[in-house]
């Protein structure tokens, strides 16, 4: 199956938030995943946040921040129907070059410990599961 990578836009929200709610695993927060905060998180990291185009459709996503320190993957998904044709590694690979040429030497990402298909695809691209640290969250609201 043909695709193309291309930078992730506002405009592209709908359709990948259709795609997000798709995923098992996959933890959408509405004060953070809504078009108004995906929109300012994409103009903060214009260049972090790719989508994968089939046939006018969007079949994956990967969306990537940097904090000036750190890089952190958020909602990285390929639809299921798309699977097994190496979108999730190309969406990676494209958001590692990116990383590489803005010299940012750490990645990080959380996936949900229930989600094995995650988990499997995290390792096998050489991502390390972490198992010494605690991850701590608290709702600023």
């Amino acid at each position: 199956m043909d695709y193309q990578i291309k930078p992730m836009l506002a405009e592209h929200y709908e359709e990948v938030y259709r795609l997000w709610n798709k995923i098992d695993g996959m933890d959408l927060n509405p004060l953070d995943d809504n078009p108004q905060a995906i929109s300012k998180f994409l103009d903060f990291n214009p260049d972090l946040n790719y989508v994968a185009v089939a046939q006018d459709r969007i079949v994956g996503v990967i969306m990537c921040g940097f904090d000036g320190r750190r890089a952190t993957i958020y909602h990285a998904a390929v639809a299921e129907s798309h699977r097994g044709l190496g979108i999730g590694s190309r969406l990676l690979a494209q958001v590692e070059r990116t990383l590489k040429a803005k010299n940012i030497t750490k990645g990080r990402l959380l996936a949900f410990k229930t989600n094995e298909t995650a988990t499997e695809f995290w390792q096998k691209s050489g991502w390390t599961l972490q198992t010494r640290f605690n991850y701590f969250s608290k709702s600023l609201l």
